[in-house]
């Protein structure tokens, strides 16, 4: 009895260790993650929804910022190195991540305020993710438009929000925003829903903590034996 006492601290004293890796116990700080397709709808304008037509080579949103923005490319043309790209009455816009916009012609580098490296939970009991997307920026026709979450003008939403499977990883991210920029100019800008579809995953438990209890319960395995064999 008392070795299994002893078994079963050590088990719950390593969950809730591995627990600090996470908000609450069904709640997980993401990973990884990418974006297999997604789009967005513009109020007021006739195209509905405008899917996009090229996903970049990193759509890991979580692992920092992505995309180089338009400055030096020509309005016709899209980034390459995006996280995705759309059509846009004829011309490209190019999606990136950044703490400020990059600027191009019609806007000039700092002048708009992003946010952080994306970030964002899974909830496996609930189903949901919520990410913080408020460093989102489209680069089009020369200038550069805020499009992410967590802008207090009661439009935006203060977290993009969705469904996950914790069996597959899979996700549907939804948000607004009242996206701003040289054709969406104050103060209405232009209202815009967008879908992100993809898989997620939490972060992980790292194996060290694994191998060290294994190790632990060794230990305390091998310190019964000799007790009961004196």
């Amino acid at each position: 009895m008392q070795r299994v006492a002893i078994v079963t601290a050590l088990v719950s004293a390593l969950g809730i260790f591995a627990v600090t890796q996470t908000a609450t116990a069904a709640t997980y700080l993401i990973g990884s993650m990418n974006i297999t397709s997604g789009g967005v709808v513009v109020d007021n304008f006739p195209d509905g929804f405008v899917p996009f037509y090229y996903l970049g080579p990193n759509t890991n949103l979580v692992g920092g910022y992505i995309g180089a923005g338009g400055a030096s490319l020509p309005s016709a043309s899209y980034d390459s190195n995006a996280i995705a790209a759309f059509n846009w009455y004829g011309l490209p816009v190019s999606l990136y991540t950044a703490s400020a916009n990059l600027g191009d012609t019609l806007t000039s580098a700092g002048t708009v305020t992003g946010g952080p490296v994306p970030s964002g939970s899974l909830d496996s009991i609930a189903g949901t993710i919520t990410m913080d997307l408020s460093g989102l920026f489209g680069n089009w026709n020369d200038g550069d438009y805020i499009t992410g979450t967590g802008r207090n003008d009661g439009i935006t939403s203060a977290m993009a929000g969705g469904t996950w499977n914790p069996m597959t990883h899979a996700y549907t991210l939804y948000w607004d925003s009242k996206t701003i920029g040289p054709s969406c100019p104050e103060p209405n800008g232009c209202v815009s829903h967008w879908t992100l579809q993809g898989t997620a995953s939490p972060v992980p438990v790292p194996a060290a903590i694994w191998t060290f209890g294994s190790g632990l319960l060794g230990l305390f395995g091998a310190r019964w034996r000799r007790k009961r064999n004196k």
